[in-house]
């Protein structure tokens, strides 16, 4: 299960920046990413106003790289870095277009061959301080 585990989470990510119609294959109907903004559907259907409304409004030119992948059980951790402009306001800062670089690891519970829950940890400090720079 491992290598479909962690091809799933890579598909996701792929989906989440240039497909999202793909969402439905690979998210659960009830899932939930635990650092998403409060008030969200679950399933695809938050997945996609995340990706596809809220971050758009703060940040342009997004990809995600990829630098680990670790799978155990039904769970996947993805080390990656997000990189975009900042082109929206966001927590009260105007954009400046400044380059953004932020490392996260998310780790993804699967159920079912599907994307069933996720977490979320970034320096958001960091990001801030990127903002304002």
């Amino acid at each position: 299960m491992s290598k479909d585990a962690k091809q799933l989470v890579q598909r996701y990510y792929h989906a989440a920046l240039q497909d999202l119609d793909g969402l439905d294959a690979l998210v659960d109907s009830d899932f939930v990413d635990h650092h998403f903004p409060p008030g969200l559907p679950p399933g695809p259907a938050g997945v996609r106003q995340f990706f596809g409304e809220i971050l758009p409004g703060i940040f342009s030119d997004m990809r995600i790289e990829i630098s680990l992948l670790l799978a155990e059980g039904d769970r996947v951790d993805c080390h990656f870095t997000l990189y975009a402009t900042h082109t929206g306001e966001f927590a009260g800062i105007a954009p400046k277009g400044n380059p953004i670089r932020c490392p996260a690891i998310s780790t993804f519970r699967i159920a079912e061959g599907k994307l069933a829950e996720a977490w979320e940890i970034f320096d958001s400090g960091d990001l801030l301080q990127q903002m304002r720079a």
